[in-house]
């Protein structure tokens, strides 16, 4: 019984307003209140407009002013976003069009913003990380293994120089950079070994840490590495190893006249003497310097 007078009621106001609609509307009102009915009529009035996904849906929908009088509003527009939790429409409330704003903005290094607004609110803003190029990095920012060029790897290369792991031109390049080739895996293996490491060839922080803070004193410096000079005083791993040598093939220098840098013999120029006599002796030009013939003969030198 609810139900049916429920229906009753519909059909009079249905009735009622589509009557009050053609008649002769009155003055309006100074001061309205208005009242947003959508009544659902299939075909009257306007025509019904449904389409796919966001685009607008128009219902016929009348305005009741205060007087009683009826106007019907055929524009009106609703988003299919708007919706209640019962499944109910709720009309736009205001009378301004509804629109949605995206901004974007770009900042120096290639960052970018995104951020969209829908009316009166925004969504927060998404940041995406700038692409680094070759150029950008500085030592420490990676780990460096082969293959890799930029100019973390330029800054790295002094480093492996200076402590007599590297020798100069000998590096390729890349588009302007240094490249973390063969000659630079071996010289950060030979430090790795150097400073108790595990020797894998890479440059993490771990290894970048311990390479800062070495002393070319602690590095094993080959025979042949470098040249060695009586008036520089050269000393080092090398010429422990050359006095070593001359020993073993008769010419030892002067025991009474070897000096001594920490724990390592410095070249003097009784060394000097020493190999240039070892020269002589082997038919090579007696210079001091240690050329591949030299070393060559010095290392495998058999009594």
């Amino acid at each position: 019984m609810k139900n049916k007078s429920k229906k009753i009621i519909k059909t009079l106001l249905l009735s009622a307003t589509v009557a009050l609609f053609h008649g002769t509307a009155k003055a309006e009102a100074k001061k309205s209140l208005s009242l947003d009915l959508d009544l659902g009529l299939p075909n009257g009035g306007a025509t019904p407009e449904v389409s796919k996904g966001q685009q607008p849906i128009v219902k016929n929908v009348y305005k009741i002013l205060r007087n009683g009088d009826a106007k019907l509003i055929a524009g009106h527009r609703s988003h299919s976003s708007h919706r209640s939790s019962r499944g109910g429409h709720y009309s736009h409330s205001s009378s301004s069009s509804h629109r949605s704003h995206n901004s974007h903005r770009s900042s120096g290094g290639g960052s970018h913003y995104s951020s969209s607004s829908y009316g009166g609110g925004s969504r927060s803003s998404v940041y995406s990380a700038p692409t680094k190029t070759a150029g950008d990095y500085s030592l420490g920012d990676r780990t460096l293994s082969t293959g890799i060029h930029g100019s973390d790897v330029d800054q790295l290369v002094p480093y492996l120089v200076r402590y007599y792991y590297l020798k100069e031109g000998v590096v390729s390049k890349k588009s302007g950079h240094y490249v973390y080739d063969s000659n630079v895996v071996n010289a950060v293996k030979h430090f790795q070994k150097d400073a108790g490491l595990a020797q894998d060839g890479k440059l993490d922080s771990k290894v970048l840490t311990k390479l800062k803070a070495w002393s070319s004193s602690q590095t094993t410096i080959p025979l042949g590495f470098r040249d060695l000079s009586a008036a520089a005083e050269t000393s080092g791993y090398d010429v422990d190893e050359l006095i070593q040598l001359l020993k073993n093939a008769g010419f030892p220098p002067n025991p009474a006249k070897l000096k001594k840098s920490g724990s390592h013999y410095v070249f003097t120029e009784d060394i000097l003497t020493a190999l240039k006599a070892f020269q002589a002796y082997h038919g090579i030009r007696p210079n001091g310097e240690l050329n591949a013939t030299t070393l060559a003969k010095l290392k495998n030198y058999k009594k």
